[in-house]
């Protein structure tokens, strides 16, 4: 098999939400041999992940690929990335990831869901309550 170097993309499991329990995923794919080291960085200092032991796994066409998981909670402003050293990398290979003020949000799910709810019940009401006058008028 040709030595070949890794192909590395970071991305976030679940949408981002300040405050929240997430995880970065780091995903190195199309690499041979299947020897490789991954380091995570908050803010240019380096984390330790919860499952050190990397798991390498083959591909159809004989590369690997893993997944690194790296827990963390948004707070704008952060920067995380994930650093690869392969064999065949002259240099470490980074992706960065950035929690960025328009990508944070915030969880106002039941927030929203309270509020419609107290519209349409205020809508029946009063619709109610029309009908109700109105059968009354025309009941006389």
């Amino acid at each position: 098999m040709i030595k070949e170097p890794p192909e590395t993309v970071i991305y976030p499991r679940g949408e981002v939400i300040k405050g929240e329990n997430n995880t970065l995923i780091c995903f190195i794919n199309h690499f041979f041999p299947p020897v490789i080291n991954i380091k995570w960085t908050k803010n240019e200092k380096e984390v330790a992940v919860e499952d050190p032991f990397i798991r390498t796994i083959s591909n159809p066409d004989g590369t690997f690929h893993v997944f690194s998981y790296l827990n963390f909670v948004p707070k704008e402003g952060d920067i995380y990335s994930c650093t690869v050293e392969h064999e065949t990398l002259k240099e470490p290979k980074t992706r960065i990831w950035e929690v960025e003020k328009d990508e944070v949000t915030t969880n106002n799910g039941p927030a929203v869901f309270c509020g419609l709810g107290l519209t349409f019940g205020l809508l029946g009401v009063a619709a109610g309550t029309f009908f109700f006058v109105k059968g009354r008028l025309y009941a006389s």
